[in-house]
């Protein structure tokens, strides 16, 4: 049985305002978290599907409840984790929990563009012909 080698993630924790155009995400992450966790959340768990996103969601509720109590670092925690698993990611529990509790607004970040990233990469592009009809013969009629 063949093991799959582990990915790097595509985003570096360090980069928050790379590429630019992620400054607003770079401003939740700071000053409402909560939004940015149950956003990213709400990502993985529907495949990047979102249509039925609200940035009033559970995600972010237990986000806030956790916060008011000291705890908020443990669900960024939990979903590191997750998403190594998910797109199998290099990393570990002992660096899962450095970034939770030593860089949040950093973590959680990383976390969403890398999610954003990963879910637009196992999407098809728009008007291209499935994988089965592709490579189908289609007979040509001849006048005789």
């Amino acid at each position: 049985m063949a093991t799959m080698q582990k990915q790097d993630w595509h985003h570096k924790g360090s980069s928050c305002c790379t590429p630019f155009g992620t400054c607003n995400s770079s401003c939740l992450s700071w000053w409402c978290p909560c939004i940015l966790y149950g956003r990213t959340r709400h990502r993985m768990r529907t495949n990047g599907d979102m249509s039925k996103y609200s940035c009033c969601n559970t995600s972010c509720a237990t986000f806030t409840g956790m916060a008011c109590v000291g705890l908020s670092w443990i669900l960024p925690l939990i979903n590191r984790g997750d998403m190594r698993a998910k797109y199998n990611l290099t990393g570990n529990g002992c660096k899962d929990c450095l970034c939770a509790c030593c860089c949040a607004p950093c973590d959680l970040m990383q976390q969403d563009k890398e999610v954003q990233h990963r879910e637009e990469q196992g999407k098809p592009l728009l008007n291209q012909p499935g994988r089965a009809d592709s490579m189908k013969y289609a007979p040509q009629w001849q006048q005789q």
